[in-house]
């Protein structure tokens, strides 16, 4: 069942631009064919980031994937790009054929003429039809996985640059200057500075900015064969650009960051681990104006979007909540540093009943306040912290926590 009219969620308007809802098909596989690009409109999206184009282009192969099902993340070695004219042509094509979707130019400059360079691209696709320009900084399949893996390269590009708040701030306002349509900087958390690097962007005067939803890692190798790689049809093993669910928690940590670091009135964008509609709620409430998907679409196809938009509606209207600013930002204010948490003591309490003697909770590590006594675990409460581990290992629900005064 596609998203009907009567059903499209959080309309928003962002610089003169009316979105129908604020949910995007990440830039990625996904959206690099017109045929893809229908679809996304059909299924009801609010925008779709093409397929970044870089120019010149380089590190462009064949794609390599692996989705490891058991710890839940998708991971790329290799990927194909989309020429300055492939993207172009793609950008022009879409335009004739889809209607009320946004379409994003995202897009990267890896040439030695600097500002230059990203504003021409810019320019090309403000002529060729772009709703928005997605200035991509944080790509770390490019220069910087060369970097990182030990490798040289005279082009920098992507995240090599992105966590460098006064090139990156300099060059999209070089961009915003020269077009008459929305700038949106996509930004890489790779150095631990995306929040200082959205602020120099707003105060640049940037539509918008957002994060990734990849890192840069090793995946899981077998270690009888450390020298090969884990993707089929490729020999050597390399860093990998890791996605999925399992980025979540780092990926809130993110749109935080940014959101903390700008106005309430900045629009930010959320990506990484995003495939129910809680996961989207999460975002938003931690600051997030867009919400971009790229692998749930990628493994599952572009109907996964009616699914969350009904689990959201549905906590929407539980809450009574009109519009998604009514909760945007709930937890931010929230963030308590860890010198001002409150904390109260507490000790283990185990329910003999449930308790079935399996001796995990013994065998914590750390803990030395239970032992096991006729086959049930026995709590020291002189001895017990109030960690709780053993709240979360017993696969018996047998331990709870008593709780007692404030601490001082």
């Amino acid at each position: 069942m596609k998203v009907k009219e009567k059903d499209y969620l959080m309309p928003l308007e962002v610089s003169g631009y009316k979105f129908r809802n604020n949910f995007v098909v990440g830039s990625g596989p996904a959206v690099k064919t017109l045929d893809m690009i229908k679809q996304i409109e059909q299924w009801g999206w609010g925008g779709a980031s093409l397929k970044l184009s870089i120019d010149p282009t380089y590190i462009s192969k064949p794609p390599r994937y692996r989705w490891l099902k058991k710890h839940r993340y998708h991971a790329f070695t290799a990927e194909t790009r989309l020429s300055l004219d492939q993207g172009l042509k793609l950008m022009e094509e879409a335009r004739k054929n889809v209607s009320e979707l946004i379409l994003y130019a995202n897009m990267a400059y890896a040439g030695d003429e600097g500002d230059e360079g990203w504003v021409r691209m810019a320019k090309k696709y403000e002529a060729a039809g772009a709703h928005v320009i997605e200035l991509n900084m944080c790509c770390p399949n490019m220069s910087f996985n060369v970097q990182s893996s030990g490798g040289k390269t005279a082009i920098v590009s992507g995240a090599s640059v992105g966590s460098n708040a006064q090139i990156v701030s300099r060059c999209a306002s070089a961009v915003k200057k020269a077009v008459g349509i929305p700038v949106f900087v996509k930004l890489t958390p790779e150095g631990g500075k995306i929040g200082q690097v959205a602020r120099a962007c707003f105060d640049a005067g940037i539509d918008s900015v957002g994060g990734t939803g990849n890192r840069l890692a090793i995946p899981d190798f077998d270690i009888y064969n450390p020298e090969r790689g884990i993707c089929r049809l490729q020999d050597e093993p390399t860093l990998a650009c890791f996605s999925g669910p399992w980025l979540k928690p780092l990926a809130l940590r993110d749109v935080y960051e940014m959101r903390k670091n700008s106005l309430p009135q900045h629009v930010v964008m959320g990506s990484g681990g995003i495939e129910t509609g809680k996961d989207a709620v999460q975002m938003m409430m931690c600051g997030a104006d867009f919400i971009q998907i790229c692998t749930a679409v990628m493994l599952k196809g572009f109907g996964v979007l009616p699914k969350i938009v009904n689990q959201v509606k549905r906590f929407m209207d539980e809450k009574g909540y009109r519009n998604y600013r009514d909760f945007r930002d709930a937890v931010v204010s929230h963030i308590s540093p860890t010198d001002s948490l409150t904390l109260y003591r507490g000790n283990a309490v185990i329910d003999d009943e449930k308790c079935t003697g399996c001796g995990l909770c013994v065998n914590i590590g750390h803990c030395y306040a239970i032992s096991l006594k006729d086959d049930k675990a026995v709590v020291n409460p002189q001895d017990c912290t109030g960690c709780s581990t053993c709240i979360d290992i017993c696969p018996a629900g047998a331990v709870s926590m008593e709780q007692f005064e404030k601490m001082i």
